[in-house]
C-alpha cells in the first residue's frame, strides 16, 4: 500500500499528460514597417479649396434665403393692419387717366415687404414694364398747370398709398407734395412721383412682412396693408395744420410724434405767372410734355 501513493502523488504533480488549456494571447501585435509620404498642399490647390468652400456657403445662403422669401410669399396674410381709400371720376372723360391708374395699381398689388425692406413706387412700376410705352396720356401737374403726360394720374395712387403707410406705422424715407394740390385728398397728405426724378419710398420697420393690396372698384381706390401678425397700430394718429404759408402733417404713436412732413403749394398768382411759359415750352415740343412732370 505504501508503494502505490507515491505513484498517485507524481501523477497528480507531473499531470495527466492532457494538452493546456488555450489562452487568449494579449500581447500587442509588433507594428509593420510601413513609409508614408506627405504632399504639401500647393497655394494653387489651397486658393481652389477656398474658393470651392466660398462658393458653397454662398449657394446655401441663397438657398436659405430663397426658401425664407417663398414662405413670406406663401404665408398667411390674414391680419388688415390699416388701408385707405380716395374717390375718383368713372366718365368717359377719365378713361385714359383710370387706365393709368389700374396699370400702377396692378404694379404694386400683391408686393411683399420683408422686415426692414424699403419699397420704391418708381421702381415698383419699371419692375413690370415700360411706363413710357405703358402708359397714356391723362392730365398731370407741370410748371403749376395742368398738362397732358405720360401716366397722368398715377399719382392718386401714390398718394392713398402715402396715406395707407402712415396709418400702417410704415417709417417714410422720401415723398414730396405737388406743385398744386389735388382734389382726391386733404392738403398737406399728397405724394406726388416724376419718373427720373421724384420717388415715394417708405420701409417695414416691423419684425413681421407685411403684403400690399391695391384695388379699384366703383369709383373707390382702396389701398390696404395686410401681416403674418396682427400689428399694433391703435395708437397711430394724424394730424395736419397751416402755419406759413405751409401744410404740416404729423403722426403720432400714442401721442408721441414719430413723423413729420410740410406741404407747399403754389397759389393762383404763381400758377397764372408760370402759364405763358408753360404754353411756350409745350409750343415748342408740339404738345409733348418733356421731363420732370408731376403724374
Amino acid at each position: 500500500m505504501n508503494l502505490v501513493v507515491p505513484v498517485l502523488v507524481a501523477s497528480l504533480v507531473m499531470g495527466s499528460g492532457a494538452p493546456a488549456a488555450s489562452v487568449p494571447d494579449t500581447t500587442a501585435p509588433a507594428e509593420e514597417n510601413s513609409s508614408i509620404i506627405v504632399f504639401e498642399q500647393t497655394e494653387e490647390e489651397k486658393a481652389r479649396l477656398e474658393e470651392e468652400a466660398r462658393l458653397q456657403a454662398e449657394a446655401e445662403a441663397k438657398a436659405a434665403e430663397e426658401a425664407a422669401q417663398q414662405a413670406m410669399e406663401n404665408g398667411n396674410y390674414q391680419y388688415d393692419i390699416a388701408s385707405y381709400t380716395t374717390n375718383y371720376s368713372t366718365s368717359a372723360a377719365n378713361t385714359d387717366r383710370n387706365y393709368n391708374m389700374q396699370l400702377a395699381c396692378d404694379a404694386i398689388n400683391g408686393t411683399i415687404l420683408l422686415p426692414g425692406e424699403e419699397f420704391s413706387y418708381n421702381d415698383a412700376l419699371f419692375a413690370v414694364g415700360n411706363p413710357y410705352e405703358d402708359y397714356r396720356y391723362a392730365g398731370a401737374y407741370s410748371n403749376g398747370e395742368v398738362v397732358n403726360a405720360i401716366g397722368g394720374g398715377i399719382c392718386q395712387v401714390s398718394t392713398t398709398l402715402f396715406d395707407a403707410a402712415l396709418y400702417t406705422g410704415m417709417t417714410i424715407t422720401d415723398r414730396r407734395n405737388h406743385s398744386m394740390p389735388v382734389g382726391y385728398v386733404p392738403k398737406g397728405m399728397d405724394a406726388t412721383v416724376s419718373w427720373g426724378s421724384i420717388d415715394f419710398c417708405f420701409r417695414n420697420d416691423y419684425d413681421a412682412p407685411v403684403k400690399i393690396e391695391a384695388t379699384m372698384n366703383d369709383g373707390a381706390l382702396k389701398i390696404r396693408f395686410l401681416s403674418t401678425e396682427k400689428l399694433d397700430v391703435s395708437g397711430i394718429t394724424l394730424e395736419v395744420t397751416q402755419s406759413g404759408g405751409g401744410y404740416h402733417l404729423t403722426r403720432y404713436r400714442n401721442g408721441v410724434a414719430d413723423y413729420t412732413t410740410s406741404s407747399y403749394y403754389r397759389s393762383p398768382q404763381q400758377q397764372q405767372q408760370t402759364q405763358p411759359k408753360a404754353q411756350e415750352e409745350e409750343k415748342k415740343t408740339e404738345n409733348k410734355i418733356r421731363l420732370p412732370w408731376e403724374i
